[in-house]
Formats: structure tokens, C-alpha cells, sequence
């Protein structure tokens, strides 16, 4: 593991989504995202533990509904999307977003797939990158890799 300036945390704000954590001596931990808001305020505080505000990066996916999605599934998304938001700032940290295309294509996912394919693509991806890490689910997987993206492309360190 690489020493770090910073410690990178990257979210899949999506319910079905995650919060992954790399810190400052480059271990990676990973965390589905919890049903409550109190609970995703309790494990970002987790994620954050002592390092100040000013040691953390954090990016987050930027999620929207499509067009086929049904209006509850579209307020699903935006509430996660707010929660998490809301949280960040509450601990004064800036909330950087990358749309997923963006991340996905840097970390060499194929174009064509199908979501589920693509979904199974990117947690083997996770678990080459990240052979130790606690906790990798198709839940976990893409906070994993944004994390990564954020840590390596990103910020760039």
C-alpha cells in the first residue's frame, strides 16, 4: 500500500448503491448504502473517522432518471442523490460529481454490454484492483471503482 495525502471517498448514491473509502496509507474499505438517512450520515462520519475536512476528496457519481423510468423510481434516485449532498456539506467537505460513462470508460469497461454483463464486468474489475478489499458486492463495485477513478484520474495522485 501507497502512502497517501488524502483520503478518497467515492459513492454510488443509487439505493442499491455503496460508499467506498481509500485512506491515508491506501487501504480501501467498502460499505453498501444504508436504507436511512441516519444511517448514511453515521457511516460517512465512519468514512470520514479523525482526518480533517481538508484531507478529503470525495467524488460521487451524478445519477438522473431516464425517460423509462417510472416517477417513483426517479424520486428514489434523487433522494439518495440529495441525502448524500446534504451530508457532505454538512461536514463541509466539496462534493466533486463525474457522470458514469466518464469513470466506467477510464477503468476499460467494454462499450456494448448489457447492464447485467456490465455490472458483473465491473465487480471483476473491482476485485482485480482491489483482491483484499472487505466487502465486494455488485452493491460495493462501482463506489470501489469510483473511489479509484477518483484517487488515480481525478485528483490525480
Amino acid at each position: 500500500m501507497t502512502q497517501s495525502r488524502f483520503k478518497y471517498i467515492g459513492i454510488d448514491p443509487g439505493a442499491g448503491g455503496g460508499i467506498a473509502v481509500v485512506d491515508l496509507r491506501g487501504k480501501m474499505s467498502a460499505y453498501k448504502c444504508p436504507k436511512s438517512s441516519d444511517d448514511m450520515a453515521l457511516l460517512f462520519q465512519i468514512a470520514m473517522g479523525e482526518t480533517p475536512p481538508e484531507k478529503i476528496k470525495l467524488l460521487m457519481e451524478r445519477v438522473w432518471a431516464r425517460p423509462a423510468n417510472a416517477v417513483r423510481a426517479a424520486f428514489s434516485y434523487g433522494t439518495n442523490y440529495g441525502q448524500w449532498l446534504g451530508i457532505a456539506a454538512s461536514h463541509e467537505i466539496k462534493m466533486n460529481t463525474v457522470i458514469p460513462v466518464e469513470w466506467i470508460r477510464w477503468v476499460g469497461c467494454p462499450k456494448s454490454l448489457k447492464r447485467d454483463v456490465r455490472k458483473r464486468w465491473l465487480k471483476e474489475k473491482a476485485g482485480e484492483l482491489y483482491p483484499k478489499i472487505n466487502k465486494l458486492t455488485l452493491a460495493t463495485s462501482d463506489a470501489i471503482l469510483i473511489t479509484h477513478y477518483a484517487r488515480k484520474e481525478y485528483f490525480n495522485e
